[in-house]
């Protein structure tokens, strides 16, 4: 257990805790509506306050203009502790949820097991309503699927093969998962809610409660674990039948990006840059999973670039007159199949990139590991994939064991699938081709594959051209890929002192600038409320910091000053 989970253990029992509790339940009292018939789901499923303050934050923000009561559904079970949760306190969980106007906190966990141990169990009561469980209408080939990526998950492993296909822990997550979605199915049929909101989206305990907001067409909001207050929506106006959250909100955020991004470039090209300076040295996401000074990067001109890519190429035993190709693995079992992918499984892709590798001797590759594996694998994947290829000139590396200013410098093509890299390349001017989808894929900046077989099309054409001394990157692309990292990072994070930035940390400090704001600072016009509401009026895929919609002349006067006026 680490100092900060200690942290966070005796902050529930500090009195800074009830003194935040008493204040939030004064002001929340104060400026919300009266509740009405329908209710808003709440997930409060990790051990971090912060997500739990952020997704109770959004629903009240919904809660100022739509009349609805809040239900909250929290726990965690013995798979989640062994591989991802240090500790979990659900009764503290349960009391910052009141606080904030529950009117019930139920352990969804809790009901899953008591109606494994006892099928004939009768109707849920939650919100003073009998709930009758009757069964989810789940497609049955949608359930595998979200039980094929726990399995993957909580064993950490990169595929589920006939082994583990017939072996107790996936019978175990299939029958868990079966009474997760029945026992959401009966939420939303009983309780009518009028959103979900969720800090996760996929696996069984929090994709499948997703799934059910789909089928039920009700608006689900992915609020997000970085920055201040940040969140993804997908609503039922805007769905186009694509099979996940992920999948369909790519091309929205594009298309927004596209109208009300891109068209106002020269007013946002300052930010833009700031943004890509801050970017080198940082845990905002998207950093590629690093801060501090692994992250940072010093290299200034390309002069710098040069001399380091000669310390480097000698330092790998690269050949100098031929370009470094980077494999950049993904954590192989982070939430598979969540977006579109190209091949079966993250392990499958790596492979055999490293099969057609070894066949393209006439460039370096590098192959770097993903800086978090050790949280989302336990089979040693990479390591038994570098003994495959021991024989072969394929340097594999961790990722720690490389800076970023070596990495920028030496690499001149980079491929992934859905990771950061994938936008952080190409800010820095490093063309990046994916084998899968991320929000950004659709936005212009990176070589996108349609299918496998387009995959390895354009990883030859690219690698023919870095031969032939063509370009792979226009700067019209650095500046998309420079734009997105404000958009990311700014545009779509919205200032409020009702949520603190993530970097705040989940201490007492964190209750004590929360408190102080819902004690001091009057709520109108508070930026959260103002933001959730234009993004429900709107249908937009995600919040944004100003009104990216405003004419010219007020969207530069709403920047603050930054950019032409």
């Amino acid at each position: 257990m680490t100092a900060a989970d200690g942290d966070q253990e005796r902050l529930t029992e500090s009195p800074e805790f009830l003194l935040f509790c008493n204040t939030a339940y004064e002001f929340w009292q104060r400026n919300l509506l009266p509740g009405g018939e329908r209710v808003i789901l709440v997930e409060a499923m990790s051990q971090d306050i912060r997500v739990t303050l952020r997704n109770l934050t959004f629903a009240n923000a919904l809660r100022r203009f739509l009349p609805a009561r809040l239900v909250v559904f929290t726990g965690a079970d013995d798979d989640w502790h062994e591989i991802l949760w240090t500790f979990f306190d659900a009764e503290a969980l349960a009391a910052i949820s009141r606080a904030y106007g529950a009117v019930d906190v139920i352990d969804i966990h809790d009901l899953v097991d008591s109606r494994i141990d006892d099928p004939g169990r009768g109707d849920l009561h939650i919100a003073g309503q009998d709930l009758p469980v009757s069964g989810s209408g789940i497609d049955p080939a949608v359930l595998e699927e979200f039980v094929r990526a726990t399995v993957c998950r909580v064993l950490k492993i990169p595929r589920v093969t006939d082994e583990v296909r017939a072996g107790a822990k996936y019978a175990e997550i299939h029958e868990r998962s079966a009474q997760f979605s029945a026992i959401y199915d009966a939420l939303f049929a009983g309780l009518n809610p009028v959103a979900l909101v969720t800090s996760h989206v996929d696996y069984n305990h929090w994709g499948l409660a997703v799934e059910t907001a789909t089928r039920f067409n009700v608006p689900t909001v992915h609020v997000q674990s970085t920055g201040t207050f940040k969140a993804y929506a997908l609503f039922p106006e805007t769905r186009r039948g694509t099979a996940t959250f992920r999948a369909e909100l790519t091309p929205q955020i594009a298309e927004f990006y596209e109208q009300y991004v891109w068209s106002n470039r020269d007013r946002l090209r300052s930010g833009a840059e700031l943004s890509a300076w801050r970017l080198k040295g940082n845990w905002g996401k998207p950093s590629w999973w690093r801060g501090g000074a692994m992250s940072a990067i010093e290299l200034q001109t390309p002069e710098d670039r040069l001399a380091v890519r000669e310390h480097a190429l000698a330092r790998f035993g690269f050949d100098p007159d031929k370009p470094v190709v980077a494999v950049y693995n993904h954590a192989i079992s982070d939430a598979p199949r969540t977006n579109i992918e190209l091949f079966d499984d993250l392990a499958g892709w790596y492979e055999a990139t490293a099969d057609f590798a070894v066949k393209r001797d006439d460039v370096n590759w590098l192959f770097i590991d993903h800086p978090n594996q050790f949280m989302y694998d336990a089979t040693g994947f990479f390591d038994s994939l570098k003994e495959q290829h021991a024989d072969s000139p394929l340097v594999f590396l961790p990722s720690l064991e490389l800076s970023k200013n070596v990495m920028w410098s030496l690499v001149d093509l980079g491929i992934t699938v859905r990771g950061s890299i994938s936008n952080e390349l190409p800010a820095f001017g490093i063309p990046a081709i994916q084998a899968g989808w991320s929000e950004w894929s659709q936005c212009g900046f990176t070589i996108v594959a349609k299918d496998a077989d387009d995959y390895w099309t354009r990883l030859a054409e690219s690698i023919d051209s870095l031969l032939d001394g063509r370009p792979l990157l226009t700067e019209e692309q650095i500046e998309r890929a420079r734009l997105w990292g404000w958009f990311y990072r700014g545009g779509t994070d919205v200032s409020t002192q009702l949520v603190q930035h993530w970097e705040m940390g989940r201490t007492e400090h964190l209750l004590l600038s929360v408190r102080v704001a819902m004690q001091h600072v009057e709520a109108d016009a508070d930026p959260a409320f103002t933001a959730v509401r234009r993004m429900w009026a709107r249908k937009d895929p995600f919040l944004t910091r100003i009104d990216m919609r405003l004419p010219p002349e007020e969207f530069a006067l709403a920047l603050g000053g930054v950019g032409e006026l």
